[in-house]
């Protein structure tokens, strides 16, 4: 077979008749427009984010999406399980330090500003002759690399929302005094200390309604 002819069966393919011709140029305005909003929206910029199976898949083994911050970035899949964990862990130890009365409890879960406002809340609640005893419902828990901005040397940031109750419990009588209610949506960030990450700052907000 000829060059001469094998070019007139390509052109017979694509031009040899009016619905073909139309669906060949329909493709080809849909391949234009494609790449004209790419290239206009910015997503060339970010083509190391595309996600294509068995090409380029993203994110790569062993990463995922940072949820915080306006600009896509990797964390360690591993490294965050391990911080999720270690703050369910803290988090219990400090409603255990609450319902004690005990500040010395806090040394196993708590560093930083945040240690330093929880004592001050337990020795409160000890000269007012209180625990706390707290039931908490977690909506979702969400971690991410966050700058503190208390604390920029700061980055791991886990996202808390729920419900819970406190209990304000009488030391002597062993009576409850008054409840509370609330919704939360905190913020904690945390900090390596040996193998193990502390709470060093929590932010956030909380809707209360006392009992």
């Amino acid at each position: 077979m000829s060059q001469t002819n094998a070019y007139r069966r390509a052109g017979d393919l694509l031009f040899g008749s009016w619905p073909r011709t139309i669906a060949v140029l329909l493709l080809a305005l849909l391949v234009f427009a494609a790449v004209a909003w790419a290239a206009i929206s910015g997503s060339f910029a970010n083509s190391d984010t595309w996600n294509i199976p068995g090409i380029h898949p993203y994110p790569p083994p062993g990463q995922v999406q940072n949820p915080f911050g306006s600009k896509p970035s990797l964390i360690s899949a591993s490294e965050a399980d391990k911080v999720k964990a270690d703050l369910l862990r803290d988090g219990q130890i400090e409603l255990s330090a609450l319902k004690a009365g005990d500040a010395a409890l806090l040394n196993q879960s708590t560093t930083g500003g945040a240690l330093t406002k929880l004592r001050q809340l337990i020795l409160q609640n000890n000269s007012n002759g209180i625990v706390e005893l707290e039931q908490i419902h977690l909506d979702s828990v969400i971690v991410g690399r966050l700058s503190d901005p208390n604390d920029p040397s700061a980055s791991w940031c886990v996202e808390e929302r729920g419900s819970g109750t406190i209990a304000y419990v009488s030391k002597a009588t062993g009576q409850v005094v008054r409840t509370q209610s609330l919704r939360f949506d905190n913020k904690y960030w945390l900090v390596r200390s040996g193998t193990h990450y502390l709470i060093t700052d929590v932010g956030g907000q909380a809707r209360s309604t006392a009992g």
